[in-house]
């Protein structure tokens, strides 16, 4: 691994593995405790908080989001009684979908209670609640037996975990022999291009969502494949990012003082970080990448995907 690229990564490294397990508990949790009705404003109706995958730059967000979970269902190929594992699952879009949309087992879990709370009671309307288990949880704190999972998903969340090494080698270990893992991330250049250290920076990993680390795609790669896994498919989602953020920063403004009664001050939280952030990606000092590794043999073959 590099050396640390930011002041957030940095202190990350002084505290203690049980430190930052708790620091990321408590500090990422705050962003998503807030009233789910201001994120409602915000994102799309499944409330997913991550890049969806337009056909064009004049396409809506709904049909942009899903695509993406289509994309997703489709790479993991979850098979009737699959046990998949949603790291991260948010108000349960990826989840809730994929509940939906195959017969798979799944599981998520979040830092948020709010966010469980939400998830399960749409499990509960849209009538799939019998497969779909959630749990406030740190990922680092699982106690799966070995091999018994057959997907993991981290879309939008890996980013707020600091310690990707391990976090690697307990996913395999938990995968069993032909198991899909998928991530949707952000990532750093490998190559620096703009000033990580600023206040700007700071703000976005710190301030507004807690903790976050972007690590280079080949780190990722490479710890990924150390750990044990078969990369098998990298796609470039960055434009696509960029998109997603002015729809979502057009959300904000247009329903600001609806957000400001909920919560004061929350509605420039969110306008800032995400404007920040959409001048990161379309500069590309910024990447987002969608990922997808295998432990062991593949079970599809990316070169006969039909994926939207």
């Amino acid at each position: 691994m590099n050396a640390p690229r930011t002041r957030a990564e940095r202190e990350a490294f002084a505290r203690s593995a049980v430190q930052q397990v708790e620091h990321e508990r408590v500090q990422v949790a705050a962003h998503y405790e807030h009233d789910p009705a201001i994120f409602s404003m915000v994102l799309d109706r499944r409330l997913a908080y991550a890049t969806g995958v337009f056909q064009d730059p004049a396409e809506d967000l709904e049909s942009a989001q899903e695509r993406k979970f289509a994309r997703i269902k489709e790479k993991l190929a979850i098979a009737p009684g699959e046990r998949m594992l949603d790291v991260g699952c948010g108000w349960g879009s990826n989840l809730l979908y994929l509940a939906q949309h195959t017969e798979g087992c799944v599981h998520g879990i979040t830092l948020s209670e709010k966010q469980r709370e939400v998830a399960l009671a749409r499990a509960h309307e849209w009538g799939v609640a019998s497969r779909v288990r959630v749990d406030v949880q740190h990922v680092e704190d699982l106690d799966f037996a070995p091999e018994s999972l057959d997907a993991v998903l981290f879309s939008g969340s890996i980013v707020h975990m600091h310690n990707r090494e391990a976090i690697h080698r307990q996913m395999v270990r938990l995968l069993r022999p032909g198991g899909r893992m998928l991530i949707s991330d952000c990532y750093y250049p490998e190559q620096a291009r703009g000033n990580r250290e600023s206040t700007a920076t700071q703000y976005i990993f710190v301030e507004a969502l807690g903790y976050c680390r972007l690590l280079a795609l080949s780190e990722e790669l490479t710890v990924m494949e150390r750990a044990g896994l078969d990369v098998i498919h990298v796609e470039d989602l960055t434009g696509h990012y960029v998109l997603t953020l002015e729809r979502w920063i057009d959300n904000v403004r247009r329903n600001r003082q609806q957000i400001e009664a909920l919560a004061p001050g929350f509605s420039r939280v969110l306008q800032s970080y995400m404007t920040i952030a959409r001048l990161s990606f379309a500069r590309r000092t910024a990447l987002e990448y969608m990922i997808l590794a295998t432990k062991g043999r593949p079970k599809t073959d990316v070169g006969l995907w039909r994926i939207p």
